[in-house]
């Protein structure tokens, strides 16, 4: 079934029946990532029509909830909540226990609204969404968002999904290594809707930070989480103010502690600035609600994560015809395409970040050549239009 085939709108003639209902599972109901995927994916389906209803399960007290509701979708409460990595029995237990108590819940709700798909937003979903599938015998998707290698766990959890979703190349390639079934993984990368992410003349962010006009602001959006790597930016900036070519160049954090866990990390971060006497030059900005507008204040996105299973933020600022540089592997490499809507840093090589930083800021042909083709390479490649047709026919082949 093409794509074609999935956008066309549903007819008058289609009764309730002919319509399937996917329950979706979200562990948070914080604003980050996986959550603004899934608010484009939803829309993308709504846009085209086609004959899917969507029941939002969530936890109460966030972003994301709110943002649900507000936009008109039917969201209803659940107990479930985030489980980092258990580093021991005790941990272990609760994990267990917090799947046993949930299910049964979940169970309830699957078959008091109907729900003819269990849709799981992250592996942690999926946890209690896979075993809610199993027993109430509705096929189930495990929409694998991480880049974090799961051992023993990988199999289990493809054993309790109909179809396992990775969101890029590199994340469907790990769960293959940990076994995977490969027939049972589909990859459908994250989309972009670009008519949300319109190029602006002022960004209010940028004004409040009462930047020189001349200055040249480099930042990094994203998580206050060590695996995004937010200390190789400290310190590229560091060698940068060393050089006086780069007295125009400033930086900024962007994000936030979201669950209140990184509290140590944030302080290292902190003192890692002023230990190279960059304060003057740098800003940590807390997490933004408009991410348009925090985008808008950056001269040029520095990505420097190497464990990125896609990067969301990097098609958000290519849209914005932003330049961007990431680091070359995973899912950074799967997006950008070196040097011709981006620049791509080898991880292994040393001052590469820093000298790629040093490049954007003095060549403005470059920069112009990347704006021109970034946001051209978004609409080509990732827009949420083709992601959603895709995971219609997903919805499709098990709906029958």
């Amino acid at each position: 079934m093409d794509a074609t085939t999935l956008a066309e709108p549903a007819t008058e003639s289609q009764s309730t029946s002919e319509r399937t209902t996917v329950l979706y599972l979200n562990h948070s109901a914080q604003m980050s990532g996986a959550e603004a995927s899934l608010r484009s994916l939803l829309w993308g389906l709504r846009r085209a029509d086609l004959p899917f209803d969507a029941m939002i399960a969530l936890p109460d007290g966030g972003r994301f909830a709110e943002l649900r509701r507000d936009e008109g979708w039917n969201v209803t409460l659940a107990p479930l909540r985030r489980l980092q990595r258990p580093r021991g029995i005790i941990e272990s237990m609760a994990s267990l226990v917090h799947v046993l108590q949930t299910a049964p819940l979940i169970c309830r709700l699957v078959e008091s609204s109907g729900a003819q798909i269990v849709h799981s937003n992250s592996t942690t979903a999926h946890l209690v969404g896979g075993v809610a599938g199993e027993r109430t015998g509705r096929p189930t998707i495990w929409h694998c968002r991480d880049l974090v290698p799961l051992a023993r766990l990988a199999p289990q959890l493809a054993g309790k999904a109909t179809r396992v979703v990775a969101i890029s190349g590199c994340v469907a390639e790990l769960l293959e290594r940990e076994g995977v079934p490969s027939e049972k993984i589909v990859i459908v990368t994250n989309g972009l809707d670009p008519d949300e992410w319109q190029p602006k003349p002022r960004s209010l962010l940028r004004e409040s930070l009462a930047l020189a006009d001349d200055a040249f602001v480099f930042g990094v959006v994203g998580q206050l989480v060590p695996w995004k790597n937010h200390a190789a930016f400290i310190e590229a900036a560091a060698q940068m103010c060393a050089d006086t070519g780069c007295a125009n160049a400033r930086f900024a954090i962007i994000g936030g502690d979201l669950w209140g866990e990184q509290a140590p990390y944030v302080k290292e971060l902190r003192e890692l600035v002023k230990k190279h006497d960059l304060i003057e030059r740098f800003n940590f900005v807390p997490h933004q609600i408009d991410g348009h507008d925090a985008l808008g204040a950056l001269d040029c996105l520095v990505h420097p994560t190497h464990d990125e299973p896609f990067g969301r933020v990097i098609m958000e600022a290519m849209a914005l015809s932003k330049p961007v540089i990431a680091m070359n592997e995973n899912g950074p490499r799967e997006i950008i395409t070196h040097e011709h809507d981006g620049i791509l840093v080898p991880p292994d090589e040393e001052n590469g970040l820093t000298d790629a930083m040093k490049r954007v800021m003095s060549d403005a042909a470059l920069r112009a050549h990347l704006s021109r083709n970034s946001r051209a390479s978004i609409e080509n490649k990732f827009h949420v239009d083709d992601s959603a047709a895709k995971m219609a026919e997903i919805y499709r082949e098990l709906a029958a």
